[in-house]
């Protein structure tokens, strides 16, 4: 998927959990969080509510609150 111009690898893993890799390497820190915050929250059409990168820092692993809509 595209976000203001940077392409990301956003992926579903359960009802409530994904993740996201930028497609090429971001800068380190809160604004490459963001951004993959971002792209999970497109995606998903969810808000994020818990999230962490990955040992890398390469991916982030989300949890995400869609109200209503979540199906297990």
């Amino acid at each position: 998927m595209q976000l203001h111009g940077q392409a990301y690898r956003v992926e579903q893993i359960t009802a409530s959990t994904w993740s996201a890799r930028a497609a090429r390497s971001l800068p380190e820190g809160t604004e490459k969080t963001a951004s993959l915050v971002k792209a999970i929250e497109k995606a998903s059409s969810c808000r994020v509510t818990d999230s962490s990168l990955g040992a890398q820092g390469t991916v982030l692993n989300a949890q995400v609150d869609c109200g209503s809509r979540l199906k297990n």
